[in-house]
């Protein structure tokens, strides 16, 4: 509630000082004229005085007094103009809060709303700072006249300057969030003869399925799988298209099994609806997330004030979205397990959630071990080796303690949590412990990449790279 009226002072304070300033500066008028004629004529009753305005006067007598007549319909302009504007904006959040709550009940009109209300709410926030500094300068014109010794100079400049850099900002702002997002990741592309037996399993994976190939297949150190028609930016360069990424370090405690089960979820995502979902919705969220970071950048002091009602607009046109967002994806989260369980077995998917949730929070404590171990000097030749290693060493039940409700983090998506999934896959937690905490499976995943020892010791070595920049 209270970022609501927050978000409504934003949008009517300018209208709202406009109108009272019209109308009081016209006010005043009214009572300097009434003065100025009770001194001719003090017969006048308090009735009469009152009928006598400035436009009233104005409609006998303008060509006479044609500064006082333009200044008083100019003041009328600018009430009308503040009602205007102030009427425009509720109008927006009117049309942002229904697009909102009509994109939770089917992800295609989510897809449909979202990029057309992204446009529309940035092309309109750009005429609001435009009519917002132009209400403020105008009506500090006019209260520069009636209270000559307010500083109005500076404020009229600070108030341009800051329309100026809200409107540049929000075109920036605009032409970032046309742009997919870009997702960047120590990996390397795998090229078909440097790993045939994995792309021959994402491959006759996808044809099972039914869904899209991926055009490329990136392997790293982050431990993470995902999908994505972002583009991607590796070691490889930059790549375009649908893009699987796959973590070296996790390939190295799942299963052949449990990997083909989590490549099937990440397929389908490229499968049915939910291609246009992962194509034209999800690159460009997150570059509005983008967009509005650097809106909220740009804010440096009282210049920032016409800039506020357009942060405070995109904030809620993303919450609207996100919103809509949080109740689709459970549903096309749980779909892509269901896929995913399809190629393999409902047990094979659960135990490999089940081992991600467990073991990817070692990644963050293992990176502090490598940059304190480099600061006295060593380095490790692999790194992925060395976070398989501790999670053998942490392979315990208690491993498995509180990890239902944790999510798996993902760079352009979100997932349920662990007990929701779970639930779907009518799997418990104790059924697939024992097959989770084998770590070191017969047949690991890795054997799937060729020289994979070669390739984690060559990112490896990038890795140390970028940890002494």
């Amino acid at each position: 509630m209270v970022a609501r009226i927050r978000l409504l002072a934003m949008l009517l304070a300018v209208p709202l000082v406009g109108f009272g300033a019209a109308e009081g500066i016209r006010a005043r008028l009214n009572s300097g004229l009434r003065f100025a004629i009770q001194r001719e004529y003090p017969g006048l009753t308090g009735p009469e005085l009152a009928r006598i305005t400035v436009d009233l006067l104005c409609q006998e007598f303008s060509s006479q007094l044609p500064e006082l007549c333009e200044m008083n319909s100019s003041l009328k302009l600018l009430s009308r103009v503040s009602i205007g504007v102030g009427a425009a904006g509720l109008f927006l959040l009117l049309l942002i809060y229904v697009a909102g709550r009509v994109a939770r009940s089917n992800r295609t009109l989510l897809v449909f709303l979202f990029m057309p209300g992204l446009y529309l709410t940035a092309l309109a926030l750009i005429g609001l700072i435009i009519f917002h500094a132009a209400i403020a300068i105008v009506a500090s014109f006019y209260g520069s006249i009636v209270f000559p010794e307010l500083p109005y100079p500076r404020i009229i400049l600070a108030i341009s300057v800051g329309a100026l850099i809200g409107v540049i900002a929000m075109i920036r702002g605009l032409f970032s969030t046309i742009r997919k997002a870009r997702t960047f990741v120590i990996g390397k592309a795998l090229k078909r003869e440097h790993a045939p037996d994995l792309w021959i399993l994402v491959e006759e994976a996808a044809q099972r399925l039914g869904s899209l190939k991926p055009d490329h297949i990136v392997v790293g150190l982050d431990p993470n799988f995902f999908v994505t028609e972002a583009d991607v930016v590796s070691l490889s360069g930059s790549l375009k298209g649908r893009t699987l990424y796959c973590s070296l370090p996790l390939c190295r405690i799942l299963s052949v099994e449990e990997l083909t089960s989590i490549i099937g979820h990440e397929l389908g995502h490229f499968k049915g609806q939910d291609t246009r979902f992962s194509k034209y919705f999800y690159p460009i969220y997150a570059g509005t997330v983008s967009a509005l970071a650097n809106l909220h950048a740009t804010r440096q002091g009282f210049s920032s004030i016409p800039m506020l009602p357009a942060i405070a607009v995109l904030s809620y046109f993303l919450e609207s979205f996100s919103m809509a967002e949080r109740r689709l994806s459970r549903e096309r989260e749980l779909e892509a397990d269901r896929v995913g369980a399809s190629l393999t077995s409902p047990r094979a998917l659960a135990s490999a959630l089940v081992k991600l949730h467990a073991f990817i929070g070692l990644w963050e404590g293992w990176e502090g071990i490598i940059a304190a171990l480099m600061r006295q000097g060593i380095t490790l030749e692999n790194i992925s080796q060395g976070y398989a290693d501790l999670v053998l060493q942490n392979a315990r039940p208690e491993a498995l303690q509180g990890i239902a409700n944790g999510r798996l983090a993902h760079p352009t998506d979100s997932h349920p949590p662990l007990a929701v999934r779970l639930q779907s896959l009518q799997i418990g937690l104790d059924d697939v412990a024992t097959d989770a905490l084998a770590v070191r499976p017969p047949q690991a995943a890795i054997t799937l990449i060729s020289n994979a020892e070669k390739l984690e010791e060559e990112i490896s070595q990038v890795y140390y790279l970028l940890l002494t920049r």
